[in-house]
């Protein structure tokens, strides 16, 4: 320590501050320096937006505005969209020539580590994917080495030549170093196509910025003469983890580019020669618990005011000819995602009945349909919650997909029911609307913000009538009444007036001789319909109808729907959509658990009668989503169009929405953001609209937790579930 100090005071370099060199986001869409790349990739969970006032290869005129959005999307993927685009962003090239640049693009890299020391690291990428036209694109490959403070990178580029002249200033060998001798800054030096750039970043102090987050600020500086860029520029750029990502072997990932890994205990799916730890373990069916002592009417009665002070409602309690304890608990107000309210509805129980060795049979629904079951011993789940490393076993978990939930109740004599009813409770939600058009020749960024203020009221189970109405609030000059996006605009008017019901398909009773075997084999007390009927999206009156089917664990699911609908104000000045459409579209996802991705694939006829597929890979990071995707689809008379997007899905509002108390005021459980380009096209930019729509009605996945309801999600989740339940239990002060 004292050596350490001696140097520091001496303003000698310092091994003991120095640190490997932090990765950041460049203008080209890759994590690397300011021009060149290196092997390293955005932490996995990791989001990073950067700016630069500058569009390197732009040589007509290199100063402008380059924003980049990075996501470390896997343990060795990053991507990356990039905006590009000259002063002013406003200016239509069309009738104001020489405005620029303007180009929306994507870019990808994957690397690994070649040792176990990670000093080594080898990457291959692509930038400048998508758009009509190319203007800065580059194939390359890169081998990095670290040790201590200092980088080196060095690999080869190719280049395609873009319109106008412009061109990726990377090309050829390229040869870059970086050296950070102290936390809070980095100096770096990069060689490419025969030219030479120098910079500097400096990064913000940890103890300025929330855990997780980095931030920082450059400047630039060209040490050639070139028309690639301009003498001098500056960058800025932000970095949050979007949640801590599960546990990976080792072998298989760059422990440098990963976020920390939740600490969650294990799942226990097979018998044990020692105790077990005190978790939920999955079950294939519902277990029949021994006889457990019996419960008295008030206990009952304070399970249930527990239950509906945690902000549950359609409280069913009662006995069960065993002795144990039914509950049955609604969940509306959890909306960010289920395990919550799952985690509070456990407290209550331990609450209330772990005092002894009483067995409980709960089941948690949504709409009233059964999402997940846990029985279990109370005395055990309290201990489960105060310590996780308890002996005995929390419970046991089972979803639709394996048993039908509903015969863990049968018989049951109950106590309390229905209390705090789902009718008796109006529930009104506000979410922004945006309407946008980024990268085109008519403007960098141009949009439309509005609000919908819905209101839903339950009827009986499963079924609701929900209204909701659009109100804008600001809009740029392209999507005023008149301009040329004004058919998108958000207008004041009746977005929906609909009636939906929701249901579960018993195949177990239609199909003779279908034992317990079967419907765990097939997955048949899993199989939901929905229907709606009413006014939708503004212009369009029908019916539409939804089933879905996610057999065993939840790694499959299958779903299929399509609709009657009939276009009210067809033909009229800013109406956008076809007269009669007629969507039939079915859809495919898998899980893979590991990585907590979902691939998914969706083909059909949509919402313009468009006939195609789209094919895509969303990135669960808890509850925020990744998702990018490729579509090709083909309106009536015309050819077929090339997308690739890239969408943002997370919810707005509090992770607990006020108690259900006849009225309700909720959150918005996913809202999108995201940008879509064609590929594959001629022109500068066209704009296209349309494609791959699928049909304005309330998704049957909003009753299945946005598609996270299989057995294996809950397994994945087992530590969240405690955390929340012993949060619960701290706040209700239980010892």
């Amino acid at each position: 320590m004292r050596s350490c100090l001696a140097l520091v005071l001496g303003a000698t370099t310092s091994a003991c501050l120095a640190q490997s060199p932090q990765t950041t986001m460049t203008q080209a869409g890759f994590t690397g320096l300011s021009i060149t790349p290196s092997a390293h990739i955005l932490g996995w969970g990791r989001m990073e937006f950067s700016y630069d006032n500058q569009l390197p290869g732009n040589v007509r005129d290199p100063s402008g505005h380059n924003y980049v959005l990075g996501v470390g999307l896997l343990p060795n993927l990053e991507i990356a969209g990039r905006l590009a685009a000259n002063s002013p962003l406003d200016a239509n090239c069309f009738v104001a020539p020489g405005c620029g640049t303007r180009d929306l693009s994507a870019s990808a890299k994957a690397g690994i580590a070649l040792d176990r020391a990670q000093r080594y690291h080898i990457a291959a990428g692509i930038t400048d994917v998508g758009g009509s036209v190319t203007h800065f694109r580059s194939v390359y490959g890169v081998l990095t080495y670290n040790q201590g403070p200092w980088e080196a990178s060095g690999g080869y580029a190719r280049r395609s030549g873009g319109v106008n002249g412009s061109r990726s200033p990377l090309d050829g060998i390229f040869l870059a170093g970086a050296w950070q001798p102290l936390p809070w800054a980095r100096g770096q030096l990069e060689f490419t196509d025969r030219k030479a750039w120098a910079g500097v970043r400096l990064f913000a102090p940890k103890e300025w910025l929330p855990e997780g987050w980095s931030a920082y600020v450059g400047a630039n500086r060209r040490l050639t003469d070139t028309n690639l860029t301009e003498k001098s520029w500056f960058s800025a750029g932000i970095a949050i983890p979007l949640y801590k990502v599960p546990n990976l072997p080792a072998s298989s990932v760059n422990p440098s580019a990963v976020a920390p890994a939740p600490q969650q205990p294990p799942t226990i799916a097979a018998p044990r020669t020692s105790p077990p730890a005190s978790v939920l373990e999955s079950s294939p069916a519902p277990a029949r618990p021994a006889p457990a002592p019996r419960v008295d009417d008030a206990r009952l009665f304070e399970l249930a005011a527990a239950l509906r002070n945690r902000g549950l409602e359609d409280l069913w309690v009662g006995r069960m000819d065993d002795g144990s304890i039914a509950v049955r608990a609604n969940n509306a107000t959890y909306n960010w995602n289920s395990l919550d309210a799952l985690g509070v509805a456990l407290a209550a129980v331990a609450d209330t009945l772990g005092s002894n060795a009483t067995v409980y049979r709960l089941i948690l629904t949504q709409r009233q349909l059964p999402l997940v079951a846990v029985t279990g011993q109370a005395d055990c789940l309290r201990r489960w919650i105060q310590d996780a490393t308890a002996a005995c076993t929390a419970g046991q978990l089972t979803t639709p997909g394996s048993a039908v939930l509903d015969r863990m109740h049968f018989g049951a004599d109950w106590v309390v029911r229905r209390e705090q009813a789902s009718i008796e409770t109006v529930r009104m939600r506000i979410s922004p609307i945006l309407q946008k058009n980024v990268g085109s020749e008519l403007g960098a960024l141009d949009y439309s913000l509005g609000a919908n203020i819905g209101v839903e009221l339950p009827l009986w189970d499963g079924a609701r009538v929900e209204a909701g109405y659009d109100v804008p609030i600001t809009e740029t000059s392209d999507f005023k009444n008149g301009g040329v996006f004004s058919d998108r605009r958000v207008r004041s008017r009746l977005d929906r007036l609909a009636f939906t019901q929701t249901l579960r398909l018993p195949f177990e009773q239609w199909i003779t001789g279908a034992d317990d075997a079967m419907i765990q084999r097939w997955g048949l007390g899993n199989v939901v319909a929905q229907g709606s009927v009413g006014q939708f999206g503004g212009f369009y009156t029908g019916v539409h109808g939804a089933v879905r089917w996610e057999p065993g664990a939840g790694r499959h699911r299958v779903s299929a729907e399509a609709g009657l609908f009939e276009h009210s104000d067809f033909g009229s000045p800013g109406t956008p959509g076809v007269r009669s459409p007629r969507p039939l579209i079915a859809e495919y996802r898998y899980n893979f658990a590991p990585t907590r991705t979902y691939f998914e694939a969706t083909a059909g006829n949509f919402m313009n009668n468009d006939l195609g597929y789209q094919l895509g890979l969303r990135q669960w990071f808890n509850d925020v989503a990744v998702h990018v995707y490729y579509k090709r689809t083909r309106l009536e008379h015309e050819p077929s169009r090339q997308f690739v997007g890239l969408e943002l899905t997370f919810p707005l509002g509090p992770r607990k929405d006020m108690n259900p108390r006849g009225f309700q005021v909720t959150g918005t459980p996913r809202f999108a953001l995201g940008v879509e380009t064609t590929v594959r096209e001629t022109g500068l930019n066209p704009v296209r609209v349309g494609h791959g729509v699928v049909p304005p009605v309330a998704s049957v996945e909003e009753t299945f937790n946005s598609d996270r309801s299989g057995l294996v999600y809950f397994e994945d989740n087992v530590g969240r579930i405690r955390d929340v339940a012993a949060q619960a239990v701290r706040r209700a002060g239980a010892p």
